[in-house]
């Protein structure tokens, strides 16, 4: 079969199922992923459980990259000599025990992927500076490593507060829970504690108001129950 007429051959069998070149054989990958898949791991484009780590900065460095770029004019880092933040944004200290460093990665390179109610500008997004085109991957590197290295200065071995269950995840022993400011430790959000017995979370369930206890140096709940009501019975 000459080339010119093999080509016209595909082309009709292709637009006969309205496909493009290109879908067609991502496509025939698809099917041969799939069959592949039935019978056992197979290699794909990444690793299975890969995800994006950050190779190890300087914490030093990353405290000039953060006087560099000003950020103490939002951010206030309890235990630092910086000069008192001009405008609103999340206190630092309490949370570099909270998430990996990736997340400060993202908060840097990307301010609305995940952006507190509290801080949210009129349009639903964060008012955070784009440092994209400002900051070098070293400097990046760097300054996350410096957030996530940071702990609350001062902070009592436990504290107590209220807030309300969102969600309960049985599997990694972890309970989402919504809360106010906890003071000197934890601006009010939400987000997940791991419990030191997985029983406790049996004890309470989503939409509950409850009263916990957090272990500040380790992060997690060590105590929790339903909050009382004025009338002493449970919420």
């Amino acid at each position: 079969m000459r080339f010119p007429v093999l080509l016209a051959a595909i082309t009709l069998a292709i637009s006969s199922h309205t496909i493009s070149p290109f879908s067609a054989l991502a496509f025939k990958h698809t099917v041969k992923t799939a069959q592949n898949v039935e019978k056992g791991p197979v290699e794909t484009h990444h690793p299975i459980g890969w995800r994006f780590t950050m190779p190890k900065g300087d914490p030093a460095k990353g405290k000039t990259v953060f006087e560099k770029f000003e950020c103490h004019y939002c951010h206030e880092v309890r235990g630092e000599q910086f000069p008192e933040p001009v405008e609103s944004a999340p206190e630092l200290s309490q949370m570099g025990g909270l998430h990996p460093v990736e997340f400060f990665a993202e908060s840097i390179m990307n301010p609305n992927a995940v952006v507190p109610k509290t801080y949210r500008d009129a349009d639903g997004k964060s008012p955070m500076t784009n440092f994209t085109e400002k900051m070098t991957v070293k400097e990046l590197i760097d300054v996350s490593a410096y957030v996530a290295s940071l702990r609350p200065k001062g902070a009592p071995k436990t504290v107590s507060a209220e807030g309300q269950v969102i969600a309960i995840v049985s599997e990694s022993s972890e309970i989402v829970l919504s809360h106010n400011e906890i003071k000197g430790f934890m601006d009010a959000m939400t987000m997940g504690y791991k419990v030191s017995s997985p029983s406790m979370l049996k004890t309470v369930k989503p939409g509950d108001t409850v009263r916990f206890t957090i272990d500040t140096e380790k992060r997690v709940i060590t105590k929790i129950a339903k909050a009382q009501s004025a009338t002493g019975r449970n919420q």
